[in-house]
């Protein structure tokens, strides 16, 4: 299979901004000359993702998962290399070349280009069903008492489904889909007589496309507005959609998700325009099933805080209880939110405007304070009935951070050590029985025991007993310096962040990690603040250092090589960039000698920018 040519990748590259595009899946925030944020590709409470704009790369410390902007495309979205160039081609203003594809290519591009054509194709119909026919009145009735205006009508491709048993099927096969790409696509249903036949899934109802992340329709939403039958239907599962994969809106909300630093969790299709009608475009809705951990980790890469909105029945607190568990795992500030006198976010918004909304947003409360206050006030305050309650919530508290815990002791009214006692109890009896509690989280295990090397001690010292001193300097570092040192990066990650060495000890699971950062503790002097600094560069210099050193030796044996086999020119390209290492040295040297560290820390970068070399002529 032929590629695209290397000179068009790198005019793609060279003219995407990696901090925009890596923007659009996860909340990034200035640190030094690098952003950070919570990975999407593994689960962390404190943020080990880097996105560093002048070496064009991403680098997560925790899961050591890193690379430039397509690599990120293809692992976030799930494309291939040459989907992923393509994807940013447009945007770039980079044309690339066409060439003729194999016939397998051409089988499998057309399969899935020709879903989502047929999707597009059945949303239009459907939206011009509803603006122009006379069979729309009533659809258009409906939406207006609704509040609906036509911007948002247009904004999200609203439709309506006709009365026939075949529109729909009879306007795809006339401009050439096959009934069964129909099928597939979820539009249609076989005849149960035998006869081969197709007819309409949807039928006489107002239709609410569901949308990718990138906006492309895969499904549909139909709401019944008058007769028998549910009052919604939604697409089948098909290579397309996924139910516990999509959520509703989250292509239109995405921005301000990331803007607001808040997610509004609804029930409906209807609550989700209401709200972004309203100006609160950061809602998104479940289509038609339960939260999933997959809907969870999507939204968690654009924001921790997410208020859930459910409704006021029996069923909308279950609902709320329901989730905390994924909430609490994923190291979200999760918050419930009771609209007052209102069935639902659409109900409210219709009667008292936005300003209603704004009003009820303040009244918000932690979903885990008022689930534990839900069991005390099942069980009691007494002394069993808060027992109880520790007992059937103890799984979730080894999740929690300290002051979460600290708010749970005072609403059951117990002491703090007591019911971290509780926790290390219900975990030793769970491994003793050969399983994990609910809702925890293992590792990947590790290839052999980390043991410290000495530099690596001194500067995880640092880091624990000089933070303040070092953080700054620290974010200055490439991530790739460190990357073969695995086991200390996501704990070391968490301590720059700021959170307790306590409590980093008591969720690091590596045995040799976990013993180093105790005795790094119990150590409390080493470098004075004024020292750290200039030690922090001394220790870094020495870790890297090896670097620098192994590739001036593949650089000079190279160049030798190249002598032997008189390619003078190729000689001198390698020279020259010998002669680079070493000046970098010079200027690294005399930064650290004369404590210049913010100068000296990002020239201890690995030799990423040198020409590749190879030791074979």
């Amino acid at each position: 299979m032929a590629r695209i040519p290397r000179d068009v990748v790198e005019a793609v590259r060279d003219r995407t901004d990696i901090v925009q595009v890596v923007s659009q899946h996860v909340k990034l925030q200035r640190r030094g000359g690098s952003l950070v944020g919570l990975c999407p590709f593994h689960q962390e409470k404190s943020p080990s993702f880097n996105v560093v704009p002048a070496k064009a790369m991403y680098y997560c410390f925790g899961c050591q998962n890193g690379g430039d902007v397509f690599k990120f495309l293809m692992q976030i979205n799930g494309l291939s290399f040459a989907e992923a160039v393509k994807e940013l081609a447009g945007p770039a203003g980079v044309e690339i070349p066409e060439r003729e594809l194999s016939p397998e290519e051409r089988r499998q591009l057309r399969a899935r280009a020709s879903l989502y054509d047929l999707m597009q194709a059945a949303q239009e119909f459907f939206h011009s069903k509803l603006l122009t026919s006379a069979e729309g009145q009533v659809a258009r009735d409906y939406l207006q008492r609704r509040a609906m205006t036509q911007q948002t009508i247009e904004e999200h491709g609203l439709g309506w489904a006709p009365a026939g048993w075949t529109s729909l099927v009879d306007h795809l096969q006339n401009q050439g889909y096959p009934a069964g790409l129909i099928l597939q696509g979820g539009l249609a249903k076989q005849s149960d007589r035998g006869n081969g036949r197709i007819y309409d899934a949807f039928r006489e109802r107002v239709i609410i496309p569901i949308r990718d992340e990138r906006g492309r329709v895969i499904a549909f939403g139909g709401r019944l507005l008058e007769g028998d039958g549910p009052k919604y239907i939604n697409s089948p599962e098909t290579p397309l959609y996924n139910k516990s994969k999509v959520l509703y809106g989250l292509e239109a909300a995405r921005k301000a998700i990331s803007r607001r630093d808040r997610v509004l969790l609804v029930e409906g299709y209807f609550d989700v325009l209401s709200l972004h009608q309203a100006g609160f475009t950061e809602a998104v809705a479940t289509c038609g099933t339960s939260l999933t951990d997959t809907h969870v980790q999507k939204l968690r890469r654009l924001s921790q805080n997410i208020v859930v909105l459910m409704d006021a029945d029996t069923a909308g607190t279950r609902a709320a209880a329901r989730t905390l568990p994924m909430f609490v795992t994923q190291g979200m500030q999760a918050w419930r939110l009771q609209l007052p006198d209102a069935k639902d976010p659409d109900e409210l918004i219709r009667e008292g405007g936005p300003e209603a909304m704004e009003d009820a947003l303040k009244l918000k409360e932690p979903l885990l304070e008022w689930y534990t206050t839900q069991k005390l006030q099942t069980y009691g305050y007494s002394d069993s009935g808060r027992s109880r309650t520790l007992d059937e919530m103890v799984d979730l508290l080894g999740h929690l951070s300290p002051a979460q815990v600290s708010t749970f002791a005072a609403l059951l009214r117990m002491n703090e050590q007591l019911i971290l006692q509780r926790v290390a109890e219900r975990r030793a009896d769970a491994s003793s029985h050969g399983e994990a509690p609910p809702y925890h989280d293992e590792g990947p295990p590790q290839a052999q025991r980390w043991r410290p090397e000495r530099d690596i001690v001194h500067l995880l010292w640092l880091v624990v007993h000089r933070r303040d001193q070092v953080a700054d300097l620290m974010s200055l570092l490439d991530p790739q310096v460190l990357e073969g040192h695995g086991p200390i990066l996501e704990p070391m990650a968490r301590l720059l962040q700021g959170e307790s060495l306590a409590t980093v000890i008591h969720e690091t699971s590596d045995v040799g990690v976990n013993r180093t950062l105790q005795a790094i503790g119990a150590r409390t002097r080493l470098y004075s603040e004024d020292e750290a600094a200039h030690a922090l560069g001394d220790v870094l210099h020495r870790i890297c250092k090896p670097l620098y050193e192994g590739t001036l030796q593949r650089l000079q044996r190279q160049s030798q090589q190249l002598r032997d086999r008189g390619l003078q020119q190729e000689m001198m390209h390698t020279l020259q960039a010998v002669a680079s290492l070493q000046t970098r040295k010079r200027t690294l040297q005399d930064a650290i000698r004369h404590g210049r560290m913010e100068d000296a820390i990002p020239l201890l970068a690995p030799i990423v920018d040198l020409p590749e070399t190879t030791d074979s002529p």
